[in-house]
């Protein structure tokens, strides 16, 4: 008995579908990772951004230190608290970004692979009909 091979017109169109559905695959997450990574990269301008205000505030405050001790403890306090909030706030912020990201490209690769599973089913419908009428 020989081989029976493929036939084109099953082989060809499942193969460039698939090949298709992969490469759009790999588009939208190249795409999502880009646009989280200029996201995060934001973020971290901003970060940077605050806590050099950070330091100039707490540079001025020095002198205060001398005249009055309490004062300066309080805004000491202050400060931390409220640097650490927006610490808490920025971690955040980052998470959902990361979350949100992870949540597109899993839907974006759960309809890839719904359409693979589909090209491949109709490919392998049309092989054992090819077979069948070769036999």
């Amino acid at each position: 008995m020989g081989v029976i091979a493929c036939p084109p017109a099953a082989c060809g169109k499942g193969s460039t579908a698939v090949l298709g559905d992969l490469a759009e695959l790999s588009v939208a997450a190249v795409k999502e990772t880009s646009e989280l990574f200029a996201d995060l990269q934001r973020s971290s301008v901003d970060a940077f951004r605050d806590q050099q205000d950070a330091m100039l505030r707490w540079h001025a405050m020095w002198p205060e230190l001398v005249t009055d001790p309490l004062r300066w403890y309080q805004k000491v306090l202050l400060e931390s608290v409220d640097t650490a909030q927006r610490t808490f706030r920025l971690i955040g912020s980052n998470a959902r970004a990361v979350s949100q990201a992870v949540d597109r490209v899993h839907a974006t690769a759960e309809q890839t692979g719904q359409r693979v599973q589909e090209t491949l089913s109709t490919s392998a419908s049309r092989t054992r009909e090819a077979v069948r009428r070769a036999a």
